[in-house]
């Protein structure tokens, strides 16, 4: 009995041992389910943080892209079209006109003391005799450290000092990199005889931290031809900057859209028709072809397409096509770019038998009514007439009667 007891209680110890072990199974199988979870919810937890943190980022980000549309625009923005160009000659000659930029470059930053050198090779037809010459300094990005400023320039052509007969400037007017640009023009008339090689020298005189960017020289020149053509031109001449750059969510940058950076280069009031008509447009720091020539309803896209040179834009064109009789619009539209339109030249040929026929046919009409008016004079004064009165032929009526009952009486 004891030893059953005993195998009883071995049994029993066996089984206790077994079900002990089976609770401590079980204990850590449900302490390991509970690291498990808190594992699991640790990771969760990453998770959600590093995500809420990527959201904050993002958020801000927003919020930083945001700020520019959500900002207030500037009172007086310079980057709007707002500054035409003006007429600086309007007038007739029988002849022609030249313009070059010669071998213009773009400079980079001059500092006081550099000089900006160029030169014109001029070649006009044998015999022409020059009626006027007009030189371009086209400069911009002028500034004294961080500070925009006008500049201060020493321009010299063929070893003559000169002083600008006018200044045309623009500027942003807010924010950073207010930086100017301009257009000065020099009378060179008394300088500049006919072909040849002219020199142009620009020097920086201002402070010791100023400098000046030149974007390149450009000579005018209109001549007498006796040979030439008859034309009629317009010299239009300024400085307006433009910019109307977009975000890549399209976006004014600038606060300037599109349609706001349109600056007005020449209204001409024509009488057609007209043999040809050629319009050079010159621009600065444009290279870009997006912006746009408009003559009437015409759009020119490409106006600025780099050439001679990227700084300096000279476009020549033929507009005949696309004039009207009276009042004519050519502007220029900046699309999504930085640009300063400094030049615009318009020069007609006119057509001789054409403005014979019209004198002709103005003398016609002015005959024509001078006979109608010499007719209608006639006439009024034959109505005044005496006998051709109504009252004058009554009146010898009357008295033609009483003559003849005068003499029947006396019968």
């Amino acid at each position: 009995m004891k030893t059953r007891k005993v195998e009883q209680k071995g049994d029993q110890k066996k089984n206790y041992n077994t079900k002990k072990n089976r609770e401590v199974t079980k204990k850590h199988k449900v302490k390991s389910k509970h690291k498990i979870r808190r594992v699991k919810l640790s990771q969760e937890r990453n998770i959600f943080h590093r995500l809420a943190k990527i959201f904050c980022v993002m958020a801000g980000l927003c919020c930083l892209l945001a700020l520019p549309a959500m900002a207030q625009a500037p009172e007086k923005n310079g980057y709007i079209a707002d500054k035409p160009l003006e007429t600086y000659v309007h007038d007739t000659v029988k002849g022609d006109l030249y313009y070059s930029v010669g071998g213009s470059y773009y400079s980079g930053k001059v500092y006081p003391g550099d000089v900006y050198s160029v030169t014109h090779n001029v070649d006009l037809p044998e015999g022409a005799t020059v009626k006027f010459a007009r030189l371009y300094n086209y400069w911009t990005w002028s500034a004294e450290g961080v500070t925009g400023r006008y500049p201060e320039m020493k321009l010299s052509f063929n070893g003559n000092e000169l002083t600008p007969e006018k200044e045309y400037s623009d500027r942003k007017g807010w924010g950073i990199y207010d930086y100017p640009t301009g257009t000065w023009a020099y009378n060179v008339t008394d300088l500049v005889s006919g072909s040849g090689t002219y020199s142009t020298e620009v020097e920086n005189i201002g402070p010791d931290a100023s400098f000046v960017c030149i974007d390149g020289v450009g000579l005018l020149i209109v001549y007498m031809d006796s040979n030439g053509k008859d034309i009629e031109y317009w010299i239009n001449e300024g400085a307006d900057e433009l910019n109307s750059q977009i975000d890549e969510s399209g976006n004014p940058l600038y606060y300037a859209t599109s349609n706001e950076t349109i600056c007005e280069m020449l209204k001409p009031t024509l009488q057609l028709p007209v043999r040809s008509a050629t319009l050079w447009t010159i621009a600065q720091s444009g290279n870009w072809n997006d912006n746009t020539l408009l003559v009437n309803d015409q759009k020119f896209p490409g106006i600025t397409n780099g050439e001679p040179y990227p700084d300096l834009d000279t476009d020549m064109r033929d507009i005949t096509g696309y004039l009207k009789s009276g009042e004519n619009s050519i502007l220029f539209q900046a699309i999504g770019d930085y640009v300063v339109p400094s030049g615009a030249f318009l020069v007609i040929e006119k057509d001789p038998q054409a403005k014979e026929t019209a004198q002709a046919s103005e003398e016609t009409s002015g005959k024509s009514e001078e006979t109608g008016k010499t007719q209608e004079n006639s006439g009024t004064e034959a109505s005044k007439t005496p006998g051709f009165g109504f009252e004058y032929a009554l009146a010898l009526l009357i008295g033609g009667k009483l003559v003849a009952g005068h003499r029947q009486k006396k019968g």
